[in-house]
């Protein structure tokens, strides 16, 4: 066996088995390659092997028992894990941030020196921030489920679309025999590790992006100047409370976007042309859509430094110097310039894995 038979071999296997539950592979790599092996001793031709097998996406639903499925084995382990991580990032900050509204809402003096006080505001909390985490939960669970199935689907007509582009090509050569007929040169190659996504990093964005919403969702006032004098607690915020209906859908879109980046890097899970379009555009559109945020809508506190100097009273001296300082221009274009930088290196790092790994990856294919 040639190592150019062998190569055809290794993506066979690869494109049948990345289409079965994870519990699946490795016994059916061995049936695979026990198979294929015995098949090319016979014919001496690993093209004949794998014509004879057909189309893996075809030969894989022998194992599949022809179930049908919303989201298929190819993505479910990836949809299942990343399910885990939205859930636990839409729950979690809820039900925190509804203890300590109960907690800082609770009569001053009179509720902490009582156990029962201190115990009716975790209840309420609880109870709160339960009820709109099972909301928030539900929601994202629907949303999660939905982006999937459309990946799910559109892979399939992706996939059909290229054999008929295959088929198209292969009537010069022998109409009658063309649409049927199928061959191992129209396996892809086995991905590079090189060219791997990491799944690490798609967590860090999932989790930060996620949280990050459900933040400006539930407790935009959370993003506050926090001034404590004795046991009471002021915030001073520093977001246009009063004009968020305006900003916050704007500001959500630019990080849905974000997130559907992130949800095709991790579904697709190497570097290639899709992946670096769908960066580029999603980066620009990012970038634009943070420009109309910082730059155009009434994003921050107008009256920030007036009511930060009112709360502060006496102390505000202390704090002259930052006071005399903030500017909310200022804040937007450095916040701007930011996002730019970071989104442009990002940008400019998937274009070149993609660039040098595709590179590699066009090689195997010769």
């Amino acid at each position: 066996m040639t190592p150019k038979e062998k190569d055809y071999m290794d993506r066979y296997i690869y494109q049948v088995i990345r289409r079965l539950p994870k519990a699946q592979r490795d016994e059916v790599r061995m049936e695979l390659e026990e198979l294929i092996s015995d098949m090319y001793a016979d014919k001496g031709s690993m093209e004949a092997v794998l014509t004879q097998l057909g189309n893996p996406a075809e030969f894989a639903k022998q194992y599949q028992n022809g179930q049908q499925y919303l989201i298929g084995p190819e993505y479910f382990e990836t949809y299942l894990w990343f399910v885990k991580i939205v859930l636990i990032c839409a729950a979690v900050p809820i039900v925190i941030i509804s203890l300590v509204n109960a907690i800082g809402e609770m009569p001053a003096a009179a509720s902490w020196n009582t156990a029962a006080g201190i115990i009716r505001a975790i209840v309420d909390g609880l109870t709160a921030g339960i009820t709109d985490a099972l909301l928030s939960c539900i929601s994202a669970f629907g949303a999660v489920t939905l982006i999937f199935a459309v990946i799910e689907r559109k892979k399939i007509q992706l996939e059909m679309k290229n054999a008929e582009k295959w088929s198209v090509e292969k009537l010069s050569e022998d109409r009658k025999t063309a649409e049927s007929r199928w061959t191992p040169k129209f396996l892809e190659p086995v991905p590079d590790k090189k060219a791997l996504i990491s799944r690490g990093d798609s967590i860090v964005g999932i989790v930060f992006i996620v949280i990050f919403c459900v933040l400006l969702i539930f407790s935009p006032h959370f993003f506050a100047a926090i001034i404590t004098e004795d046991k009471t607690v002021t915030t001073v915020p520093v977001f246009n409370l009063e004009q968020w209906g305006t900003v916050l859908p704007v500001f959500i879109l630019s990080l849905l976007i974000g997130l559907a980046d992130e949800v095709l890097r991790l579904v697709v899970g190497v570097y290639c042309k899709l992946v670096m379009i769908s960066n580029a555009v999603c980066g620009i559109i990012q970038i634009v859509l943070s420009a109309v945020v910082l730059k155009v809508l009434p994003l921050w506190n107008p009256n920030f430094v007036t009511d930060l100097e009112r709360t502060l009273g006496d102390k505000a001296n202390s704090g002259a110097e930052f006071l005399t300082r903030w500017n909310a221009d200022m804040v937007s274009n450095g916040f701007l310039a930011f996002i730019v930088v970071i989104t442009l290196l990002e940008i400019g790092v998937t274009v070149y894995k993609t660039l040098r790994y595709g590179a590699s990856v066009k090689k195997g294919n010769d």
